[in-house]
C-alpha cells in the first residue's frame, strides 16, 4: 500500500470518529478538565496549505478560556514546528486568545521532529504526545465504540498483544450499536492495527472476524436477522463456534441471544 493511500485511510478514520473522541482525548490524554467547549470552524486555507485538524474553544474548570489546537500526525515531519508556529500566529491574531497546541503522534516509532524554536526575541513550543505511550485501557473502558477502536494505538504495558487485541474486539462488540457499525469499527481496527505492527497471529484474528462479520455477505446471518428465527440464529452461531473466531460474549452481543443459548449450542458440538 502506498504511503499516500495509507495516510488517507488513517485520515478518514479520524474524520469519521473525531466528533465522538475529541472530548475523551482532551480529558483523558491531555488532562484538561473541561467545563464547557465549542468547536471552532475557521477557513484558514487562503493563508495556509491546510486547515487545522481540530480547533476548540475551551473554558476549563479553573475558569480559563483558550483555543485548543490538535494535529494528528502520522509522519515524523521535520518542518512540523514551523507549521505549528504559523497556525499559532494566525489563530492568535484572529481570536486574541491564548492558544494551546498538541501534536498527537500516531506511529509507534520515536519521533525526532523539533517541538521548540528559540531565537532572539522568540520562544515557541508545542506539546508532542505519542499515543503509543498512552495506556490503552483509557480508550478500552469507554462506552463509545468510536473511542474504543483507538485502544489499539495505545500502550499495552504487561498485557500480551494477543490478549489486548481480544479485549478490544470484545469491547467493540459490546459497544457498537448495531451490526453495521460493528463491521465499520472492525474495518477501522484492521487499518489502525498496521500502525502497531501487530504479530501475524493478531492480524489473522482480525482478518477472520472482519471476513465473517459482514451481513451483506453472510447468508446465515441474513437468514437469522431477516426472519427473526431462533433456528436461523442457531445455525449462524454454530458456524462461528465451529470456526472458533468469536468468543461467547461476542456471539451474545452480536446475535442478541443469551449466554445460556450459546453454551447449549457449544454442548451440541461436543462428541
Amino acid at each position: 500500500m502506498s504511503s499516500k493511500k495509507e495516510a488517507n485511510q488513517y485520515d478518514k478514520i479520524f474524520k469519521e470518529n473525531l466528533e465522538s473522541v475529541t472530548l475523551a482525548l482532551v480529558e483523558k490524554v491531555l488532562h484538561i478538565e473541561v467545563a464547557n467547549y465549542e468547536k471552532v470552524t475557521v477557513d484558514l486555507q487562503r493563508t495556509l496549505e491546510r486547515k487545522p485538524d481540530q480547533l476548540l474553544k475551551i473554558t476549563d474548570k479553573q475558569g480559563q478560556t483558550f483555543l485548543l489546537h490538535l494535529e494528528f500526525q502520522l509522519v515524523d515531519e521535520a518542518d512540523m514546528v514551523y507549521r505549528m508556529i504559523e497556525y499559532r500566529s494566525i489563530l492568535m491574531r484572529k481570536y486574541k486568545l491564548e492558544v494551546r497546541q498538541y501534536v498527537l503522534f500516531l506511529s509507534d516509532t520515536v519521533p525526532t521532529m523539533s517541538t521548540r524554536i528559540e531565537q532572539y526575541g522568540l520562544i515557541f513550543f508545542f506539546d508532542l504526545v505519542r499515543l503509543s505511550q498512552v495506556n490503552y485501557t483509557l480508550f478500552l473502558s469507554s462506552d463509545q465504540a468510536d473511542e474504543v477502536v483507538f485502544a489499539v494505538l495505545g500502550h499495552f504495558g504487561n498485557t500480551a498483544p494477543q490478549e489486548a487485541a481480544q479485549q478490544i474486539l470484545d469491547r467493540l462488540t459490546q459497544t457498537s450499536p448495531n451490526s453495521l457499525e460493528l463491521n465499520r469499527h472492525l474495518q477501522q481496527l484492521r487499518i489502525l492495527a498496521n500502525l502497531r505492527k501487530l504479530t501475524p497471529f493478531i492480524e489473522l484474528m482480525i482478518d477472520s472476524i472482519t471476513q465473517y462479520i459482514k451481513e451483506e455477505d453472510d447468508f446465515l446471518f441474513k437468514k437469522g436477522e431477516q426472519k427473526g428465527e431462533r433456528k436461523g440464529k442457531a445455525e449462524a452461531i454454530l458456524k462461528f463456534l465451529k470456526d472458533g473466531v468469536l468468543t461467547t460474549q461476542q456471539l451474545v452481543s452480536y446475535f442478541d441471544v443469551t449466554e445460556e443459548f450459546v453454551e447449549e449450542l457449544k454442548k451440541s458440538l461436543q462428541p
